[in-house]
């Protein structure tokens, strides 16, 4: 088993599609100082709005996922032989913070740390502070628009790199503004309205595993809705609103956007059962059940 473990490990590390980085940045702050979007948000305040209500708002500082990240590194690579805690970058963070791809190895030792301290340090103030530090890496406007831009398999394969300095957009935005205000140049992306723009992080599979055998939204989104007629895309059910603009990326944890995915109809029939044991009858619910999933991949899933 721990054989396969680390096989498991160094695999998928190797299958990691490498952007251009040059793993050098010795600070948290050095490392986000090229995905900073603090400026897009007087000209986007409405999307900024919804996406910091969104979970890539919290991609890594949500309890859930940094538990996980620390359960992680504590019971996974911390009990491998010859595995460094660096793993935590190119294994995790290569979706959840991407710019962390472009940390050192020692800066990459330290976010790992700081996962740890953030869950299970008994100080309250190191876990706030902890906190508060790797809240800096959470996926912001850049990390779509600009790093993960292009984006989206390109014939199944890895991802285009971004070219650097630039801002990827559906859009046809007249005179857009970046360059003179950040110095970025404004590209249209038509991969920005397609699922496969979103499979990279939302797929993790090797290439050419089927749903069977490595069941993510992406592989179970084109076996068991794309092959049998359906055509939307992830943007059209998770990007609802204005122009598909809804930046909150709503899903299953929201109430009413998961009963759009659900028809569910049940009915409660009140009968009678006898029970032989203890010789006496007690009241019984016979229930019918009838769900149908709307949705263009398994539920749940994520």
């Amino acid at each position: 088993m721990r054989f396969l473990s680390v096989f498991i490990l160094v695999i998928c590390t190797a299958l990691i599609p490498q952007m251009a980085f040059s793993g050098n940045a010795k600070t948290i702050d050095e490392l986000v100082s090229s995905t900073d979007s603090s400026q897009c948000v007087g000209c986007h305040a409405d999307i900024h709005e919804n996406w910091s209500k969104s979970w890539h708002a919290k991609s890594v500082t949500d309890p859930r996922t940094i538990r996980t990240f620390r359960t992680f590194i504590l019971g996974g690579i911390d009990k491998l032989p010859g595995v460094k805690r660096t793993e935590l970058t190119h294994m995790c963070l290569m979706c959840h913070a991407p710019a962390a791809l472009n940390a050192s190895d020692a800066l990459s030792e330290q976010i790992a740390e700081l996962v740890v301290t953030a869950v299970d340090d008994k100080d309250a103030a190191k876990r706030e502070a902890a906190m508060k530090e790797l809240s800096k890496l959470d996926i912001n406007c850049i990390t779509c628009h600009g790093v993960k831009a292009p984006g989206g398999l390109v014939n199944g394969n890895l991802p285009l790199p971004p070219d650097p300095n630039t801002i990827y957009g559906p859009g046809d935005a007249k005179n857009p503004p970046h360059k003179d205000a950040i110095g970025f140049n404004t590209v249209k992306s038509e991969n920005m309205k397609k699922a496969e723009f979103c499979a990279p992080c939302h797929h993790g599979c090797p290439p050419g595993m089927t749903s069977k055998d490595c069941p993510t939204q992406w592989t179970v989104y084109q076996e068991h809705y794309l092959a049998h007629g359906g055509k939307q895309t992830c943007q059209d059910c998770h990007m609802q609103g204005k122009g598909g603009a809804n930046h909150r990326f709503p899903g299953i944890y929201e109430k009413e956007f998961a009963a759009t995915a659900i028809d569910l109809t049940l009915t409660a029939t009140p009968t009678r059962h006898f029970d032989h044991l203890e010789n006496k009858a007690m009241p019984a619910v016979v229930m019918n059940v009838k769900l149908k999933n709307n949705a263009a991949h398994d539920l749940p899933h994520g």
